[in-house]
């Protein structure tokens, strides 16, 4: 029994296979390696996926449903034909056509996939991954981050040492990942992202664009012309990887409408969008400790990367080697097929080594609410810390130890994974008794929780919890939120500085965070003081303290639109030609 690599995309998935001594991409029954993630339901309860669901986005769109993969592990629900499906569900359906096309293909049975996920998934989505896995009739142990993946297929064969970039731009994620590699060794050292920047955020704006200039209001269309004027948007973002001027006609009704676009004013349009990709690339050289200088190369993949104008805004970024990978649609499924190859230890692979890292911070919360990391963003991965906590009251009895996953300052804004609390503590006085608290993370998701003190010992492994509230959490919830009152505004200056410091504390290394935790524990004292002198010496010493913090960061200049002005004969725009819509697609 075959187990395959699967590339599950916002906009396209894929998968892969390794045997006869290379890996190599599976076709579907149309004898195409990208099947459209989307999901159509028809009036007798068939369940259309892939190319024939994505004709029905226009033909039926109250029942075809794309670009779920945003809503993984969230309570989001799809309703078609009276019934309800989540996003894992609606993957489920994705995922067991790729087995299938798999099982034809291969002439065996499929049971067992490794799929990629974006590096910024937190728990809740990769959990969902694998339940939607479980639901195709899959066994998923392993998840493995798409620029990982990326990285084992463009190292795998070469002995030379290199430092590069994984630049993932799909269509809707934004994935970007630190690597360095040497012999047989592929070592991620940091990664960052953002869910929910791709190829659709740059559908939607050319559509606003097109809804503006011919002064059309969205809402007085139907949801099958909405659906037109998505896919031209579509369409002519495709045509401006070819030239730097586009038009499509659209027909509306009984008018002709036209939209043009120019690659210069999608930069413009869309200015909010390349601001937001330079975030993470900012955050992984700031994460990794070395500058720009070090890094070889930036690789582009997803098929979002095709756009001439991330790549031209990437070199106002970084004055490094900026690549289009060969095939940028595929990477990923190939990369991914060799890790199921490196996991069943086959071929020349069965060498490779991958070191992943943790994506996100897990720890605990302590007695002021501000979260306590016991494993970093970037440890590498599997990785065992262990934190030691103590009592903050007299006579004590128990310790309460609520797990959370992020990067926040305040561990209430992170997510809750779990609680644990071991009771039954010797009266004494505080911070005399306190207990040993040891996460183990592995390269499966995995998180085993040992908490020891004097003669107890906890053990709790987190794995796939339930996704979503019930309804009867969610009306608790509501309840709770109407009964909550908003406290006066406090000084705007002090809350500024607080408020600058919790995204510094996201931003920075973990030997950074513990002296912004620091200061800003002090800051705080002096302010619940009450004397304005002091407050006003602690507001002026903080201010400083941070305002170093941020000038020692790396950071790019500021935004500037003309970057892709004067460059249309640039040799990286290639020469204006005829192309067809199935020449570009977007993973």
């Amino acid at each position: 029994m075959a187990v395959i690599g699967i590339d599950l995309g916002t906009t396209n998935s894929l998968a892969a296979v390794w045997r006869d001594g290379r890996v190599e991409l599976i076709p579907n029954a149309f004898g195409e390696y990208l099947t459209p993630s989307v999901v159509s339901f028809g009036e007798n309860g068939e369940v259309y996926v892939g190319r024939v669901a994505k004709e029905r986005l226009i033909t039926d769109p109250d029942d075809t449903f794309a670009e779920f993969k945003r809503n993984m592990g969230t309570a989001y629900r799809y309703q078609s034909g009276g019934k309800y499906y989540s996003a894992e569900e609606l993957s489920s359906f994705v995922l067991r056509k790729l087995k299938e096309d798999a099982e034809a293909y291969l002439g065996e049975d499929v049971t067992e996939a490794v799929i990629s996920v974006p590096a910024y998934f937190n728990d809740d989505k990769r959990c969902a991954t694998k339940n939607a896995g479980k639901l195709a009739g899959l066994t998923v142990e392993r998840l493995i981050n798409e620029p990982s993946a990326v990285a084992l297929r463009h190292h795998m064969g070469r002995q030379e040492g290199e430092t590069f970039i994984i630049f993932d731009l799909g269509g809707g994620t934004l994935d970007v990942s630190l690597v360095e590699a040497f012999d047989n060794m592929v070592e991620i050292q940091a990664v960052a992202g953002d869910n929910y920047l791709g190829g659709k955020d740059f559908n939607e704006v050319i559509e606003r664009a097109f809804y503006e200039e011919n002064h059309l209001l969205k809402d007085t269309l139907s949801a099958h012309e909405r659906g037109i004027v998505i896919k031209e948007a579509e369409a002519l973002k495709r045509e401006l990887t070819e030239r730097n001027a586009a038009e499509r006609r659209i027909r509306l009704g009984e008018r002709e409408y036209k939209m043009k676009m120019t690659n210069q004013h999608l930069i413009h349009i869309g200015a909010d969008l390349f601001k937001r990709m330079s975030l993470p690339i900012r955050q992984v050289i700031n994460d990794g400790g070395m500058g720009p200088e070090e890094i070889d190369k930036v690789i582009l993949v997803g098929g979002s990367s095709k756009m001439p104008v991330v790549k031209r805004y990437l070199k106002t970024l970084l004055d490094i080697d900026i690549t289009v990978d060969e095939s940028p649609d595929e990477s990923i499924a190939l990369g991914v097929g060799i890790a199921a190859a490196i996991k069943q230890r086959q071929g020349e692979v069965r060498d490779m080594i991958l070191a992943d890292i943790c994506p996100f911070s897990l720890g605990t919360a302590i007695y002021d609410g501000s979260f306590s990391p016991i494993i970093e963003r970037n440890d590498t991965l599997p990785c065992s810390r262990t934190g030691y906590y103590v009592t903050v009251e007299d006579n004590q009895t128990k310790l309460t130890f609520p797990i959370y996953q992020g990067d926040n300052l305040m561990a209430k804004d992170n997510l809750l994974l779990g609680t644990m609390e071991i009771n039954g503590l010797p009266p004494a006085p505080k911070g005399t008794v306190g207990a040993n608290v040891t996460f183990l993370y592995d390269i499966n998701g995995i998180l085993d929780i040992r908490i020891v003190s004097g003669a107890q010992t906890l053990h709790k492994v987190i794995l796939n919890k339930k996704i979503g509230l019930s309804e009867e959490e969610l009306n608790r919830r509501i309840l709770e939120l109407r009964q909550m009152t908003v406290s006066p505004l406090e000084d705007e200056n002090n809350l500024f500085l607080i408020e600058k410091a919790k995204r510094l504390y996201r931003e920075c290394s973990p030997s950074v965070r513990n002296y912004i935790s620091r200061e800003l524990a002090l800051f705080k004292r002096a302010l619940g003081l009450g004397k304005g002198r002091e407050a006003r010496q602690a507001y002026v010493r903080f201010s400083l303290y941070l305002d170093a913090v941020e000038q020692n960061k790396f950071e790019f200049d500021g935004f500037d639109e003309s970057f892709f002005e004067d460059e249309g004969s640039d040799d990286d725009l290639g020469e204006a030609r005829d192309r067809t819509d199935d020449g570009y697609q977007e993973d």
